[in-house]
């Protein structure tokens, strides 16, 4: 069973059945949106900060991702080169107080440890 309420989000972030980021990204992630990503594809690495999972977009799209988070919650992020053509993510340490109050009230207690906590 389908939900035709959610056609437009499924138009906006598939493209020829390839999943794609929209370049209103901005718009669209709010700290609710942001908490389900990091329980879904977060990593936290100890005294580091957390990466996330971005392997499946281009280096254009994940930049785009990192400015929006950048831009909108203040977030001090970079993209690194998992493995070839793969880019993940990273949020600095130094934003992970910013990062955990952003999203901490939308994170499931057994999902905590994915902002360190």
């Amino acid at each position: 069973m389908t939900m035709p309420c959610l056609n437009y989000f499924h138009e906006l972030f598939y493209i020829n059945r390839v999943k794609s980021i929209p370049n209103n990204i901005a718009e669209l992630l709010t700290p609710i949106g942001l908490a389900y990503w990091i329980m879904g594809d977060g990593v936290y690495y100890k005294n580091k900060g957390v990466a996330i999972c971005t392997d499946s977009y281009t280096k254009k799209e994940v930049e785009l991702l990192a400015k929006a988070l950048s831009s909108l919650f203040g977030l001090i992020c970079s993209v690194h080169e998992h493995r070839d053509n793969q880019y993940r993510i990273y949020i600095s340490k130094r934003s992970l107080d910013t990062l955990r109050n952003l999203v901490h009230p939308y994170i499931i207690p057994s999902m905590l440890y994915k902002i360190g906590l």
